[in-house]
């Protein structure tokens, strides 16, 4: 029977890597995905937004990125969904049975943010998990042995592990924060264990990248993030806290968040209890939980939030459905388990169906009313679609304008924030071996204000392209009158799905600049 067990988990592995992998094929690359290739393409201990171990997963995946394209950025991501759910089935495997560690992978395959969200788009959570999960499993080992060795050996590494994560993202730390508050809670003699401040050390060593990069740069990163969670002269916003509540519950399956308030009431009930397992593991796994969950619902009610901040703080709850759900078939107090799980499983294989067809194949705009300059204002899934398109079209129209002398080869793509210049990148300026200088707040243009200083500026006299998309529809004259002699709008294109107008994208030609542009410090930007 656990032979039975173990099969079906590689299968389900192999199969939702399989699955994924079609999925990725079929979308083009998300603002945020595009964004980190950035991460890839010019390594540094830290960026603007996030520690930089997102792109090294893109460098290893894209064999040092000599294979590009959207697949191949996803790649890292499709293999590390494909490991956690090996490992997350391992620890409950460890602590219950084989049964619960199917359980625990089926559970982590029907979440729409671990099998999606960073299980197939790339984003510093694809590897930050990876460590997340890691990290627990070492949490439980210390808690589970009784070899003094092997738990000094696994301090150690959960020091790494932490370390790791907040190197992949620096929310991670909650994660930490869980395991200490529940060694002062149940754990105190582990303060007095030596291998518990050595794996400290080698968190902090870790982590040191982080702080020097800031150091060196004004602390940017923290003040950046600490804007968008602050909540001072602000009043309670319940509207973002709905959105938050609901954000939360869809990207993790609404199906698996019934059953997680149903298991941790039962739980309650039972004063925490599951046959064959310790509370104190039940108490771990709820404080790897709570913080990370907790704090995302409280910024929320001054701050939008993005949903999948709290992702990592569900796999704890997971682990504990998966071993309550095993023990009560034990019990015989559950009935047609298959069905529920595989109920689970399909919610998610319809969502992310449904949404590569509508990025396809969508007759217009989703959830856009907006008309002429502003056409497809809203509509989210024209980030994954049309850049290919507008590259074949933008390559045509550039290379008729250097035939006639009107541009040079060597004129730059000018950009005033880094998403769409993500995508305005990836798929034009890269491939087309053109120069993208960005110009703008730092708050807009991030790490591209690092990367300006990588290429030649443009030079006075020098001119340029800008290209506006309708549904983040700019000013150009307002913009740039300042820098550039002469503004010229050179054509309109039309981007089409099922034959209907989703999309405009406006060329410019910026003639002569009045100063030479892209040589700045990215200190002397204005935030």
């Amino acid at each position: 029977m656990e032979n039975e067990y173990r099969i079906k988990l590689r299968w389900l592995i192999i199969v939702s890597s399989i699955l994924r992998c079609l999925f990725a094929l079929f979308i083009e690359l998300g603002n945020d995905e595009v964004y980190y290739y950035s991460y890839a393409e010019h390594l540094d201990w830290n960026h603007f937004d996030h520690p930089p171990m997102v792109g090294i997963l893109i460098r290893f995946f894209t064999l040092n990125l000599h294979w590009v394209n959207d697949f191949s950025m996803r790649f890292g991501a499709i293999i590390m969904a494909a490991f956690n759910t090996w490992l997350i089935a391992g620890i409950a495997r460890h602590l219950m049975s084989e049964r619960a560690g199917l359980i625990a992978a089926v559970l982590y395959t029907a979440s729409i943010y671990s099998s999606i969200i960073s299980g197939l788009f790339i984003l510093p959570d694809s590897i930050a998990n990876t460590f997340w999960i890691a990290a627990i499993y070492s949490m439980v080992v210390i808690l589970t042995t009784t070899d003094p060795h092997k738990q000094s050996n696994q301090f150690l590494l959960l020091g790494l592990w932490l370390g790791l994560a907040c190197m992949s993202k620096v929310h991670s730390i909650f994660l930490g924060i869980g395991f200490i508050s529940y060694i002062l809670l149940f754990q105190r003699p582990f303060l007095k264990n030596r291998s518990f401040y050595l794996g400290m050390g080698l968190f902090m060593i870790c982590v040191l990248p982080i702080w020097l990069w800031n150091e060196e740069y004004g602390f940017i990163t923290w003040k950046f993030h600490s804007q968008r969670i602050s909540y001072l002269d602000s009043g309670i916003r319940w509207d973002y806290f709905a959105q938050a509540i609901f954000g939360q519950i869809f990207y993790n399956n609404p199906l698996l968040i019934y059953m997680y308030v149903f298991v941790l009431f039962s739980l309650f009930k039972d004063k925490f209890k599951i046959k064959g397992l310790s509370k104190d593991i039940v108490y771990l796994l709820l404080l790897t939980s709570l913080p990370i969950i907790g704090a995302t619902t409280a910024i929320s009610l001054f701050r939008q939030v993005l949903p999948h901040w709290s992702g990592p703080g569900f796999f704890g709850i997971m682990l504990i459905s998966s071993m309550w759900i095993d023990q009560q078939i034990i019990l015989n107090r559950i009935s047609k388990i298959r069905k529920l799980l595989n109920f689970q499983l399909s919610f998610t294989l319809i969502i992310i169906a449904i949404g590569v067809l509508l990025i396809n194949f969508y007759p217009g705009n989703l959830f856009s009313n907006s008309t002429n300059d502003q056409l497809g204002k809203g509509d989210i899934t024209l980030d994954m679609m049309g850049w290919k398109d507008l590259k074949g079209q933008f390559e045509a129209l550039r290379t008729e304008d250097i035939s006639k002398g009107e541009m040079s080869i060597h004129d730059a793509l000018l950009v005033d924030k880094w998403f769409p210049a993500g995508h305005l990148y990836f798929y034009l300026a890269r491939p087309m071996e053109m120069r993208m200088i960005a110009e703008g707040k730092l708050t807009d243009i991030h790490k591209y204000a690092w990367i300006n200083l990588l290429f030649p500026p443009i030079q006075k006299g020098e001119n340029a392209y800008f290209i506006v998309p309708s549904n983040n529809y700019i000013s150009v004259e307002n913009q740039y009158s300042n820098l550039f002699k002469e503004i010229k709008l050179r054509k309109v294109l039309v981007q089409e799905r099922s034959h209907q107008a989703v999309r405009y994208w406006y060329i410019y030609q910026l003639f002569s600049a009045k100063e030479t542009i892209g040589n700045r410090h990215p200190m002397s930007y204005k935030e």
